[in-house]
């Protein structure tokens, strides 16, 4: 769990990863990610619409570019668990 200044709020976000195949995948959490997709309210993901934009687009990426930057600093990314090669 992480808290993050976006603007003049402070949203917590949360990581979760799977490995399969061969690959480590982080996902960022948070409610904000959820709220518009197709299904839950019958839009699309990037807006209501096709060609019209949330008015949140802005801070909804805003927050998952912010949340992507933090994840190497506070998870535990030790790549000898699952990679033996050169890098």
């Amino acid at each position: 769990v992480v808290q993050l200044r976006v603007g003049n709020r402070i949203e917590t976000v949360r990581y979760f990863h799977c490995y399969k195949r061969g690959v480590d995948r982080v996902f960022v959490d948070h409610p904000m990610f959820l709220e518009k997709v197709w299904g839950k309210t019958g839009s699309k993901i990037y807006g209501p619409t096709a060609g019209l934009d949330y008015k949140d687009n802005q801070l909804r990426f805003s927050l998952l570019c912010l949340a992507a930057l933090e994840a190497p600093r506070v998870l535990n990314l030790n790549s000898n668990k699952y990679f033996s090669g050169p890098y």
